[in-house]
């Protein structure tokens, strides 16, 4: 980390517009030889402008690689669980993807009055229907969302 600016070097820089106002102004500090105030003032004022082309010479130096696929082409699930968590499940929807391409989603089906073993089953026969269609075998990312944001109740599309 640099070193902290010079606090009349500071002032100068941000009030002073002219070489010839500063040094009118500041005689007993300011340095004429190789002119080291005139670029000392320039890198305070512009200090913003000259990080930002550091930076980007900096990233043209070391070179941009390019990125690998994040996710791989492989279908994976989401559940999307409307309710409240840990209390109760409302309703369970899914959306299927391969890669970041969306295959296939199930609208959110109603569950109330559910007991957690019929809930568990429930999930179980979805899970072994997921397997068999598209090799899916893991619980994939779940979001929980309360009952009130359900589409088939509101009437909005999921």
């Amino acid at each position: 980390m640099g070193r902290k600016t010079d606090p009349k070097c500071l002032y100068c820089a941000k009030n002073y517009d002219t070489e010839e106002s500063a040094q009118a102004k500041h005689p007993e500090c300011y340095v004429t030889k190789n002119r080291v105030c005139y670029y000392k003032r320039y890198r305070i004022r512009n200090s913003g402008k000259i990080n930002a082309q550091r930076r980007d010479s900096r990233d043209r130096e070391q070179g941009i690689g390019t990125l690998e696929p994040i996710l791989p082409n492989d279908f994976r699930v989401e559940f999307v669980v409307y309710g409240i968590r840990h209390q109760s499940v409302h309703a369970l929807g899914f959306k299927i993807y391969q890669g970041s391409k969306l295959c296939y989603k199930m609208p959110p089906q109603h569950l109330d009055g559910l007991s957690s073993i019929q809930l568990k089953d429930y999930v179980r026969k979805i899970m072994a229907h997921l397997e068999d269609n598209y090799g899916i075998d893991r619980l994939g990312q779940y979001y929980w969302k309360h009952s009130k944001y359900c589409p088939t109740c509101t009437g909005d599309k999921f």
